[in-house]
């Protein structure tokens, strides 16, 4: 999805995630994780900056949907606000650390390395992609910092996990197409890619549009989210991404119903002014509008229930 960091911000805040300074770290944990990551990566330290929204592929490129609705301050005697941490790095793993990485032979398609990470698709009976292993990874990653008495990079790591929870909770990032569609569509696969591909992509930048630029529609349902109970994180974010992966049809459709035009000749980037102009149906509202307050009542019930306790734990 777009604009992490306003979804897990208001999450955070919603459940009083701590505003407190801690003190900013250095990475030490590359003996603990070993998880392939791309050669070309550095870690950055963007305390005070904006995400990272700009790409050198124009079509991954966010900047011009991007807006500062989080305002980030620069750190203080090398302290930054722990939610600031926490919602400036949700937005982390789209920084380019899964480009380029050689995982699996489906990757490429899904989008290579970088889509199989940050996907579970559930096609028939099939199954692939890693969000929620990853997301799983990075909250182990998180307990191992704050046992470590690292409240930064415990902070970081759970804001990665969040990243990979909320892709794992977008729509489009559990099914490519509805079934159906696949045998219509048998004899135009290139067609079915790129409509696949652009409605995707478009509807994300819509939604993140919104979320920046603080439209109440989308802001709303993330706010009155209630916080989930979260018992078992992996069973729970299962059920959650099944729940998810049945409101896809339903958006899919409505993508359908706005875009008729154009969108399976090749990629198409809508301009800001062009996402700006969108009125969508009242399904496709009613749709956005459960799926933002889903995905904010399973990151509200992992920040109260995972991570404020162990930051409660510490000295």
């Amino acid at each position: 999805m777009v604009a992490h960091d306003v979804l897990t911000y208001l999450c955070a805040e919603s459940v009083g995630f701590s505003v407190k300074p801690v003190r900013i770290t250095p990475y030490t944990y590359s003996e603990m994780d070993r998880s392939p990551y791309n050669r070309e990566y550095s870690i950055e330290m963007r305390e005070g900056k904006a995400p990272a929204v700009t790409a050198e592929d124009p079509e991954y490129d966010e900047n011009e949907y991007y807006t500062p609705f989080v305002l980030y301050e620069k750190p203080q005697a090398g302290k930054v606000s722990a939610i600031q941490v926490l919602a400036l790095y949700s937005g982390e793993p789209d920084w380019g650390m899964d480009n380029g990485i050689s995982l699996s032979p489906v990757q490429s398609l899904m989008g290579g390395s970088q889509g199989y990470r940050h996907l579970k698709y559930g096609l028939f009976f099939l199954r692939a992609g890693k969000a929620l292993e990853r997301a799983l990874h990075f909250d182990r990653l998180s307990r191992a910092a704050f046992d470590r008495g690292d409240q930064y990079w415990g902070i970081r790591f759970a804001a990665r996990a969040i990243h990979y929870m909320e892709d794992l909770l977008t729509p489009f990032h559990t099914k490519p197409f509805p079934e159906l569609l696949l045998l219509r569509k048998l004899f135009d696969l290139r067609g079915l890619y790129f409509l696949t591909y652009n409605y995707h992509m478009n509807f994300e930048r819509f939604t993140g549009y919104g979320l920046w630029h603080g439209n109440r529609d989308f802001i709303d349902p993330v706010r009155d989210a209630k916080v989930s109970a979260l018992s078992h994180l992996h069973s729970d974010l299962q059920k959650a991404w099944r729940s998810m992966r049945n409101l896809f049809y339903s958006l899919f459709r409505e993508c359908g119903a706005l875009w008729r035009e154009g969108m399976s000749e090749g990629p198409v980037k809508l301009k800001g002014e062009e996402v700006a102009r969108i009125n969508p149906s009242g399904r496709l509202h009613c749709g956005i509008r459960k799926w933002l307050g889903c995905a904010a009542s399973v990151v509200k019930g992992y920040i109260a229930h995972s991570l404020i306790p162990r930051m409660q734990q510490q000295p």
